[in-house]
């Protein structure tokens, strides 16, 4: 019997750029994923590596394109506005005043960063095609606000599974689709580990990149309270989620806000660092799904290729 290895990815913006270290350090050990289950950030990774699952290559791309303006304009716009103790008074109230558009732009649009296309900037990660072609077997999970349902892909155009399951609510505008608005997966099901034994998993890895630390508010508004309220929510249920996997990697992901993509080698390595750590735990789970004769089978060929004077195979059986 082959043992299947599934791997939930959860959401949490840059700091899902944790899961490439995961699947640096898998890879390299020689794990095969048989399926793999994504929502908003773990979509956009789980996506790109079930398309070609080189995590070199998959790293290689994900650097280019970081080094595009569009990250920086993510960061700079509200998105991660606290003011310092060293910040002018200028700075600060630029910054106040920029909140206070923010908060008036909210009650009459659908998102605060409406000239932003996120589909043509996931085309730069993710090649066009659908889900159902994969190398790896993959489900997207993104969230129906008409519902209030997790929405699953299976099947059908990859780019656009993955952008319903990638608009942060309030951030980017919800996608129009089956006669419902859809966005991020995370709203319902920050980390899919449970779809996995569905696909067919045996053995379940569950990566869940909520923030580790939070830092005070400087800044009390709405926003800034209703932004930290949800991701607190996210986090809490996400945690609940990835305890229900055979094994549960958990990435030091520290105070790192979803839009700050410019700490990408740093979370690579945080991922990495939870996932040697957990390598013990991998083998073990992978182990007790294997059957007692398979396991016999199995010592008697490491022992065969040791050239250890042994008995005769007891379960082989002669023509």
């Amino acid at each position: 019997m082959t043992v299947k290895v599934g791997l939930a990815l959860g959401g949490g913006g840059a700091r899902g750029l944790a899961h490439l270290g995961v699947l640096k350090v898998i890879e390299a050990e020689g794990i095969p994923i048989a399926c793999i289950t994504g929502t908003s950030a773990g979509a956009v990774v789980g996506a790109m590596y079930a398309q070609n699952p080189h995590i070199d290559a998959v790293i290689a791309r994900f650097k280019k394109s970081l080094a595009e303006d569009f990250y920086d304009k993510l960061s700079a716009n509200c998105l991660k506005s606290e003011c310092t103790e060293n910040d002018s008074f200028l700075t600060q109230t630029t910054r106040r005043f920029k909140k206070r558009i923010a908060i008036n732009l909210a009650q009459s649009r659908r998102s605060l960063l409406k000239e932003f296309n996120l589909q043509d900037v996931l085309v730069k990660f993710i090649d066009e095609g659908r889900i159902e072609d994969t190398e790896i077997p993959l489900t997207i999970v993104a969230t129906g606000l008409h519902t209030g349902r997790e929405i699953w892909f299976e099947s059908g155009d990859i780019i656009a599974a993955v952008t319903a399951s990638s608009t942060i609510p309030g951030i980017f505008p919800p996608v129009s689709m089956n006669d419902d608005l859809l966005t991020d997966g995370a709203a319902t099901c920050p980390l899919p580990v449970p779809h996995l034994s569905k696909m067919g998993a045996d053995v379940t890895i569950g990566v869940e990149v909520g923030m580790r630390r939070y830092q005070p508010l400087e800044s009390i508004n709405a926003i800034e309270i209703i932004s930290r309220a949800n991701m607190i929510t996210s986090h809490r249920l996400g945690q609940l989620m990835v305890n229900t996997a055979d094994v549960a990697i958990q990435p030091d992901t520290k105070d790192v806000h979803w839009s700050e993509f410019a700490r990408c080698d740093e979370l690579i390595e945080a991922g990495m660092k939870a996932t040697v750590a957990k390598l013990p735990e991998i083998r073990m789970a992978i182990r007790r799904k294997v059957s007692w004769p398979r396991r016999v089978l199995n010592l008697w060929a490491q022992l065969q290729s040791k050239k250890w004077h042994i008995l005769p195979n007891p379960f082989q059986i002669n023509p």
